[in-house]
């Protein structure tokens, strides 16, 4: 073990909540296992987490952006922009800390790979997303370098199946709602450029995608470890939220019926039109289910408050029926008894709390790899309800109806339940992640074993 702890890896995350606590729960799994980690945090979106992770490094870059670089830049060439800011920094800091073995950095962050190239360091890269969507980004690549893409206007042709991609429609594909096709290539071009990696990690299972993940180990022709539900692991750390969570929803819960309450949160990131959060306040007033809602400060367009939503919905949260927070914690949430179904943007995170908890889902997908999900969910898995097309207030009332009280539901609530046990069993000794996590934990033990033996040979 002794030899284990002079193993030193560098990993650095995506600075937005969608990617952190998956990457985290990792560097808390091989911590325990005697690797010595530093995390190298970006400044933008910066959260102290050395608390909740006594036994890591923590190091700051100093990127110099803002949240207004975000709002102004919008999310795709803000991400383009933080990849050509971080790098030389980076290679700066990893030429002053000369005693690093290995890198383990996020897709969407990816300019540690050319300071590893640069440094001949070994190194992988993480990803947080499923491996459907890996596969789904170098299909809309090519489909667009062929010409073959139909355009976001062609609604016929959008319900038409990709060829060789059963069962995702072009509407599926992961275009993005954050900048232009163009732009979009570029962060593609990079964030699926995997060859020169040493290996693969993907936060999901083989119970799960199975072909998705052979498909990724042939295509990148480099070894592939599923090692999810990270946040499975009982060793793995708790890494807390960018947002303040409001854990007296909780109480609330504990006042409903079993399987009876609907649980809605659009994630971190996406914006909700003032109409769209005025028809689903309604339809969810119409179900007479009871609603835990999250709504983040801010996340309504053009509205920095909830007056703007009916008396009759006020009305229903004063009585006790609704519960709105700006945060909720939503592993805890997912899991209790009186949950019955998830209604979300269907963001990978997201994805895998519902199936570790066995709830089935509404999913409203909104860009990116949440199209990509909310098809997994509905059509591969089928423990989802996907909705398309305008939000309106009976949809939601008959969307709700359909996953908490109809037999429907029931049926989805079986095969979740069901998909769940097979995730448990995945994440227990001799279990398919637990067994891709020993293997990456030898594969970064024979790599950095060779550079030291190398390093001892130059001495």
């Amino acid at each position: 073990m002794k030899e284990i702890h002079q193993r030193r890896l560098v990993m650095v995350p995506a600075p937005f909540e969608g990617h952190i606590p998956s990457m985290m729960n990792l560097a808390s799994y091989l911590s325990s296992q005697g690797f010595s980690i530093s995390i190298v945090q970006t400044q933008f979106n910066f959260k102290d987490l050395s608390p909740n992770f006594p036994d890591l490094n923590f190091f700051t870059i100093n990127d110099g952006l803002s949240e207004s670089d975000l709002k102004s830049l919008g999310l795709l060439e803000f991400i383009l922009r933080l990849n050509s800011v971080c790098e030389p920094l980076l290679k700066e800091f990893l030429t002053i800390h000369d005693d690093v073995d290995f890198i383990i950095y996020d897709e969407f962050v990816y300019f540690p790979r050319r300071v590893a190239e640069d440094l001949n360091l070994p190194k992988m890269v993480f990803s947080a997303s499923s491996a459907a969507t890996s596969i789904s980004r170098c299909v809309l690549m090519d489909n667009q370098a062929k010409g073959l893409l139909p355009p976001q206007e062609a609604r016929s042709q959008l319900e038409e199946m990709v060829p060789e991609f059963h069962p995702f429609r072009f509407k599926d594909l992961p275009v993005t709602a954050y900048g232009s096709m163009e732009r979009l290539m570029i962060l593609y071009e990079n964030v699926s450029n995997r060859s020169p990696s040493s290996g693969i990690i993907h936060n999901s299972s083989n119970c799960l995608e199975s072909s998705f993940i052979s498909s990724a180990q042939e295509k990148w022709r480099v070894p592939v470890y599923p090692v999810g539900p990270l946040h499975m692991f009982n060793s793995a750390g708790s890494c807390p939220s960018l947002y303040d969570e409001e854990k007296n929803c909780l109480e609330w819960l504990e006042k409903q019926e079993t399987n009876s309450a609907i649980y809605i949160s659009m994630g971190s990131l996406a914006m909700t039109q003032e109409i769209e959060a005025l028809e689903m306040a309604m339809g969810l007033v119409q179900s007479n289910q009871p609603f835990l809602w999250v709504i983040r400060p801010g996340s309504i367009i053009g509205q920095e408050s909830l007056d703007f939503l009916p008396e009759q919905f006020r009305q229903t949260v004063a009585e006790g029926r609704g519960f709105v927070v700006k945060w909720a914690p939503q592993k805890e949430v997912l899991r209790h008894r009186a949950v019955g179904g998830f209604w979300n943007h269907c963001g990978w995170n997201s994805c895998l709390e519902s199936i570790s908890s066995g709830v089935p889902m509404i999913c409203m997908p909104y860009s990116g790899d949440q199209r990509v999900n909310a098809r997994l969910m509905s059509h591969v898995w089928r423990t989802a309800i996907e909705i398309e097309g305008e939000l309106e207030r009976g949809i939601v009332e008959k969307a709700v109806m359909r996953l908490i009280v109809d037999h429907e539901g029931v049926e989805m609530r079986t095969r979740a339940i069901g998909l769940k046990e097979e995730v448990e069993a995945s994440v227990r000794i001799g279990g398919s992640s637990y067994s891709s996590l020993n293997s990456l934990i030898h594969r970064i033990m024979s790599l950095t074993s060779s550079r030291s033996s190398l390093s001892k040979n130059i001495k």
